[in-house]
């Protein structure tokens, strides 16, 4: 119940913030070409929903086994092998999902008291989606890999 909570939650923030890139530029275009009167920071906020939006879907794919792949190894391997290889994968995504969330840490605080300059938005904030990516990440990839060494895959 929890994760089908969560599975959903994760699902509708990458839904919004593409909603929310497709209405700002949408808008920004009909007061642009309509009215003469482009709104300012309609690109810059567009540009931060599309970064949550990539960092939230990175880890909505990975649950749902969505990422671009060629299997072509993988379909030539046995069943075993294919399982061990999907082990290594999900083992080699979260050491990368750390190193993703210490450096996006870092890298969060270091811009905290810059601001976006048409927003005013401070980049924290913007930055705070390497982290909150890389976490979510994470959290993916440990679940398939319980799921996988329990035998059921997740996907």
């Amino acid at each position: 119940m929890l994760w089908r909570a969560y599975d959903l939650a994760t699902l509708a923030l990458a839904a919004a913030c593409g909603g929310a890139m497709f209405a700002i530029t949408i808008a920004n275009a009909l007061l642009r070409y309509l009215f003469d009167t482009p709104l300012v920071w309609a690109e810059e906020l567009s540009r931060y929903a599309m970064i949550w939006g990539v960092l939230i879907g990175i880890a909505v794919a990975y649950r749902t086994g969505q990422h671009v792949a060629i299997t072509l190894l993988v379909d030539a391997l046995t069943r075993r092998r294919a399982r061990l290889f999907r082990l290594g994968c999900h083992l080699l995504t979260l050491a990368v999902a750390a190193l993703m969330l210490v450096a996006g840490w870092r890298q969060a605080g270091l811009l905290g008291a810059i601001t976006a300059p048409s927003s005013g938005l401070p980049l924290v904030w913007v930055q705070a989606a390497i982290p909150v990516g890389s976490a979510l990440l994470a959290l993916e990839a440990s679940r398939c890999l319980i799921a996988d060494l329990a035998g059921r895959p997740l996907r």
